[in-house]
């Protein structure tokens, strides 16, 4: 068996070796993958909250809107909080409706619940914490965000 390779190396009866493809070639299917991924990654992080941004944009519509019954309809204060209490905080003449630019600068996911943050005023640095239940699509006041968190000690986010 030995005489047999020895012999092929020496009379080159042996088989050529495949030529190497570019790196044109090597590199393109890597590189593709690698940048649908990250393309499908940035999207997913810009569009998994999605819903519950479009929730607080219809209940803040409907604030804007003076449509408080409806707005009230998707806020859940639980027993306390009744539609008085609502319309203190999102009356026509409350804090949180004081001016007519509310919107949404940003939403971090919370276990079972996103924190959606409203900017209240067009220079407001640190945006209302509204949270969102992922089932029930149910807004609230945040307990937690970390705007505030930043603000008071300078923590990154």
């Amino acid at each position: 068996m030995s005489e047999r390779l020895i012999g092929s190396l020496v009379y080159g009866d042996h088989p050529e070796p495949k030529k190497a493809r570019p790196w044109k070639e090597r590199l393109k299917y890597p590189v593709t993958i690698g940048l649908v991924l990250a393309v499908g990654g940035g999207l997913l992080y810009t569009f998994i909250n999605y819903p519950e941004e479009r929730q607080v944009r219809l209940f803040l519509e409907a604030v804007l809107a003076e449509r408080y019954d409806e707005a009230f309809a998707m806020w859940d204060g639980g027993e306390a909080y009744d539609m008085d209490r609502f319309l203190e905080d999102w009356g026509p003449e409350a804090y949180y409706t004081a001016d007519t630019m509310l919107r949404v600068v940003d939403s971090d996911n919370s276990g079972g619940a996103v924190i959606v943050y409203v900017a209240i005023h067009p220079d407001d640095e640190t945006p209302t914490p509204l949270r969102v239940d992922k089932e029930t699509r149910l807004l609230s006041f945040s307990p937690t965000s970390k705007y505030i968190r930043e603000a008071i000690y300078g923590l990154p986010n």
